[in-house]
Formats: C-alpha cells, structure tokens, sequence
C-alpha cells in the first residue's frame, strides 16, 4: 500500500502515469533479489507512447551489468486474463487489511497469509 502523503515530489502527485511507473519500479527493485529476469504482465492499458516509454523505463532502472531483473514486460488487459485477476483480488485484500477502520479489514489477509512470502511497505 503506498500512502501518497508521503510523496514529495509533485510529479508523482500529479501525474498519475508517472507515480504507476514509479511504484511498479520500487516494488521489483525492493524485492530482497527474489525477481531475476522476470516476465512480468501488468494490469494496464494506455495508448503506444506510453506503453513504450513505460517498458524502457523499468529496463533502464531495473537491468544493470550485474542484475537483470526485467527480461520482458507486457501490459494486459485484466478482463481477458484470469491470472492478473487473481492477482487483483490478492492486491484488493492486501489493500484492505490495512483499512483498519473496516470491521472485516483482517478476514480475506488470513485466508491468503500463508502464500504472502515478501510484504513491501512504501515508506
């Protein structure tokens, strides 16, 4: 979960392409080096431009000489992949355990607890 009160830059607060870059990019780069050359589908859409500059983004900061974490990257419609469903479902219950004002914000975590194996705070 990332709270936005914690951004300083005015980029990321306004411009909503930039923060999803941004954050897809910290999640796979704080991952305690457990996604390596990884092929990764990502719930978007957007048009050509973007999509183009959003993949050479996460390749410039993420693949270096002496770790490639990004082999390729797709952006996919959720609508026709039950994977990145699921995959929503999980960020929805993650998303909602720290929602503490939700009298069920702890139910749907302790259902998919035991698969959790790395939780990033942004901080």
């Amino acid at each position: 979960m990332v709270d936005k009160n914690l951004l300083y830059s005015p980029e990321l607060k306004s411009n909503k392409n930039s923060f999803y870059s941004y954050i897809i990019k910290m999640m796979l780069k704080h991952s305690n080096k457990t996604i390596v050359d990884a092929r990764i589908r990502i719930d978007g859409s957007g048009d050509r431009t973007f999509r183009r500059n959003f993949i050479s983004y996460l390749r410039k900061e993420l693949n270096g000489k002496d770790r490639k974490i990004l082999q390729n990257c797709k952006l996919v419609d959720s609508k026709s992949d039950v994977l990145i469903q699921m995959a929503d479902m999980v960020a929805g219950a993650i998303h909602r355990s720290y929602q503490k004002d939700k009298a069920d914000s702890v139910i749907y975590k302790k259902i998919i607890e035991k698969y959790i194996q790395d939780e990033w705070n942004f901080r």
